[in-house]
């Protein structure tokens, strides 16, 4: 069995003070100024009288050099997994003030970033292990936020697993990651295990996979870490090899379909190593699939099932307590180390690899004036997603006469947008007079699913292929401003035809949609369509293909009565332009 790694050798071990810790667009950050940003954070958080700290940052180098500071104050970090305000009322009553980059407008203490100091850091005496280092807020099975604490011990000990079992075959590497930080396998995968390692790490996030690309051929040899949503979408040409030296790619958060797999360990030359474990158990097993599909455990870890459920059974020295934990899984055990997946017992679902509590997802629904219940399933298809069954009200009922279906689904997931990630927002809904319910008055889970399957009796309404994309995220971040990230759809009725060996979206379509989303956030401040005038400007710089993700950037420009496009995805433009228009006209 390995032993837990003290966390503070991060800082304790003596290595050179030019040795790198971290890379960014703005250069390297040495082991000397890293110490110097822990000391400044950990003066900030010996002034707050509390022990608990609210923690969110962008930047994985500051979060970091937070994080030790915090430990080295003796405080907790609660990480906040995002900046929606309802997550930052959740945590109002949890901590004494926040660290990092938060909205000024929460009420709550806030500690400013400190200055760099040319000062040298302080010295760093040893951490308690028992010490409670990080809380994570995660989807209970009530639907409450469920806190998960984790001491230093129980971090250190899992990157000593990790360490022990691919620290030789990661090497020098870089650490590259598509996954944030302030979620558990972020923190420990992207953090804490490179720090222990003495690997550099990439301290922004790669939002695209041209962002890791970059970096891959900058770079002597990296490491990924991922997720399969990620790996699923990821822009390739058949028989296509990533360029660069890859020396180990990971992925955790749900299991990694076969051919994805098979396409990720061909692109990066090298088998995906699939993380499996929960906020609440730590990591517990891995597998590399393309060689065996088994799981197998973290050393020191073993596992049984549950004679009666099926569920999973762990015996695990990062679990706190001495009793077996119950797992929300149900698992085929082949070993004390072995066994394969069978599938979830509660009700949190993993969508696009973010963790939802369905029923949370339900009582925000059945909160709002409007309706009388609402019951949320998990689809199956071509892709993974959240569909929603509502009762309304005679309110309710009163309001979808008169705004339509299109309207009041669009309200219902912005009430649900400041609680909820845009990739697990639900994009089916049914708006029905009540539940389906049997003879014993239950509401069934197969007649909600069954209330999304095709209709024999209208198959021509039902098979239509779709005419718009799926959005991803929308804002409206000031006045005459918005932007929204959409994904097209495989099916989209544009790609018929257009080309049958090389299907792209065509320009004109990207016309009108930039049209129809700029008068859907902008509404009556655009002049009618019989006002237009012409098109200036207009570029086609790069196809845009089914399956691909794109960002939409939009401005009204009044005082020159014109809109903006732009079609991009990170540094890839695809299109852009303006529509004007005839002020007289209008």
């Amino acid at each position: 069995m390995t032993e837990a790694i003290p966390l503070e050798r991060v800082l304790s071990e003596p290595v050179s003070a030019d040795q790198v810790v971290a890379i960014g667009r703005d250069g390297a950050v040495s082991r000397r100024d890293f110490e110097q940003r822990v000391s400044a954070w950990r003066a900030l958080a010996d002034q707050v009288q509390g022990t608990t700290l609210g923690v969110y940052f962008e930047d994985a180098l500051e979060f970091s050099a937070a994080l030790f500071g915090l430990w080295y104050a003796g405080k907790i970090a609660l990480l906040a997994g995002d900046r929606l305000p309802a997550t930052v009322e959740g945590m109002r009553d949890r901590v004494a003030a926040l660290a990092g980059d938060f909205p000024d407008d929460t009420g709550l203490p806030r500690l400013s970033r400190p200055e760099s100091s040319p000062q040298p850091a302080g010295s760093f005496d040893p951490l308690d292990p028992h010490h409670c280092g990080v809380i994570v807020l995660t989807s209970g099975s009530t639907g409450d936020p469920k806190t998960v604490p984790a001491t230093l011990a129980q971090l250190g000990g899992e990157v000593a697993m990790h360490e022990w079992q691919w620290g030789h075959q990661a090497g020098d590497s870089v650490v590259v990651g598509t996954v944030s930080h302030q979620h558990i396998y972020g923190l420990l995968w992207r953090v804490l295990w490179p720090l222990v390692g003495q690997r550099p790490f990439v301290r922004e996030i790669c939002h695209y996979a041209e962002d890791a690309l970059g970096w891959a051929q900058q770079l002597d040899s990296v490491t990924l870490i991922t997720t399969p949503s990620h790996l699923g979408r990821w822009p390739h040409q058949p028989g296509e090899r990533a360029p660069g030296h890859w020396a180990q790619v990971v992925s955790s958060t749900a299991p990694l379909s076969r051919d994805h797999s098979a396409f990720a360990s061909d692109y990066f030359g090298t088998p995906v190593v699939e993380i499996f474990g929960s906020s609440e158990t730590g990591g517990i097993a891995w597998r590399q699939q393309m060689l065996d599909e088994v799981w197998t455990t973290l050393e020191g870890i073993s596992v049984s099932s549950d004679e009666q459920t099926g569920a999973l059974l762990l015996d695990s020295p990062l679990v706190a307590g001495d009793d077996l934990f119950t797992t929300g899984d149900r698992a085929e055990v082949q070993s004390p180390r072995r066994f394969r997946l069978l599938g979830r017992l509660d009700r949190i679902a993993k969508i696009e690899g973010k963790r939802v509590s369905l029923t949370a997802m339900e009582t925000r629904l059945e909160a709002h004036p409007c309706l009388d219940s609402a019951r949320v399933v998990v689809l199956q298809g071509r892709r993974t997603e959240t569909a929603v069954v509502a009762v309304p009200d005679e309110a309710g009922r009163q309001w979808l006469a008169k705004a339509g279906k299109r309207s009041v689904v669009r309200e219902l997931r912005q009430w649900l947008s400041g609680h909820f990630e845009a990739p697990v927002l639900p994009r089916r809904w049914r708006l029905v007079d009540d539940l389906p319910r049997n003879a014993q008055g239950k509401v069934p889970q197969q007649s909600l699913l069954a209330l999304f399957e095709p209709s024999d009796s209208v198959p021509a309404k039902v098979t239509a292929p779709p005419r718009w994309p799926d959005v991803l995220e929308q804002e409206k971040p000031e006045p005459g401003q918005a932007r929204l990230r959409i994904r097209l759809p495989a099916d989209l009725v544009y790609f018929r035809g257009h080309f049958e060996e090389l299907p792209v979206l065509p320009g004109v379509v990207q016309l009108h949609w930039a049209e129809h989303y700029a008068r859907l956030f902008f509404g009556d401040d655009l002049p009618g369509r019989n006002a237009f005038a012409r098109l200036e400007a207009v570029k086609f710089q790069e196809l845009i293909q089914p399956g691909r993700e794109v960002s939409i950037e939009l401005s009204w420009q009044a005082e020159k009565n014109r809109i903006q496009f732009r079609f991009h995805d990170g540094q890839t433009p695809f299109s852009s332009g303006r529509m004007v228009f005839d002020a007289e006209a209008s």
